[in-house]
């Protein structure tokens, strides 16, 4: 999903209706278009499941939807297999074939959040217009959606990033959560419900304003942040322009040494109601 240089479509209103905890419940968000201005904040979104995906495939075929959830099959060289039992099981084969860097680890179930083109599989017209070949795996998915995946990230929660955080540091990823304090204009703690925590997961180097009065980010709300994982050094806080002097950027030191650390390269707020 998400290559080291991407961006991920900003979603900047939390419109539709609930559908479950977004980690593990496969939720398809339609994308109009990719603006950060006062008009997209404005136009709201849709929010599908995998099963409209699956039953409404004409009304979306062409249309960009972004999906999260545990990858439970993969499919040769190039596809995942996503599934959500809460949703009625349906099966949606990602397509990972524009030469992404993106590899899902082997030895861990880890979600992962994917942007693309949904399109209804013609194999053989995949294979010209991206010069690849489907093997006889990929036969029982023609003429069947499928999303052609444009970004792809690990999409870990702030609970199991901050306590298993290995398979996570310097790759790119995309977290859920809510966010508890703003602590500078680029600066956020992250936290999720149900986790029994004090301090979250500390995001930096976020390029916005958090602290303006029209920030459509605020304390309290259900965000979205993608951005790389790294080892939390104090070098990075010195680094990060967030007007901190040494003091604080000590008492920050002995919050969060011993967690990871999300260098943003953008938040936004979630399209699903946190209910």
């Amino acid at each position: 999903m998400l290559n080291q240089g991407d961006s991920v479509p900003l979603w900047t209103k939390r419109t539709g209706t609930y559908l479950g905890a977004i980690a593990f419940a496969l939720v398809a968000l339609l994308l109009p278009g990719c603006t950060t201005g006062n008009e997209e904040i404005q136009e709201g979104k849709t929010n599908v499941t995998t099963e409209e995906v699956a039953e409404n495939t004409e009304d979306i075929i062409g249309k960009q939807v972004t999906i999260r959830n545990t990858v439970e099959q993969k499919v040769g060289d190039f596809g995942y297999v996503v599934q959500a039992e809460e949703l009625g099981g349906e099966s949606i084969l990602i397509l990972d074939v524009t030469e992404s860097s993106f590899q899902l680890p082997e030895d861990q179930e880890m979600p992962i959040q994917v942007t693309g083109e949904v399109v209804q599989l013609v194999i053989a017209d995949i294979e010209t217009e991206y010069g690849v070949e489907l093997g006889d795996e990929y036969i029982e998915y023609e003429d069947k959606p499928a999303i052609i995946a444009e970004s792809l990230a690990l999409a870990p929660t702030p609970q199991d990033l901050a306590e298993a955080p290995a398979g996570y540091f310097d790759k790119v990823i995309a977290v859920e959560g809510d966010v508890r304090d703003i602590y500078s204009p680029s600066s956020i703690s992250l936290f999720e419900d149900g986790w029994v925590d004090d301090i979250g997961v500390l995001v930096i180097g976020v390029n916005r304003n958090l602290k303006a009065e029209d920030s459509v980010v605020q304390e309290g709300e259900r965000v979205t942040v993608t951005g790389v994982a790294r080892q939390f050094d104090p070098k990075l806080l010195q680094d990060s322009d967030l007007g901190w002097d040494a003091e604080k950027i000590k008492e920050f030191g002995s919050r969060y040494t011993d967690r990871p650390v999300i260098v943003a390269e953008d938040i936004f707020p979630s399209a699903v109601d946190n209910k």
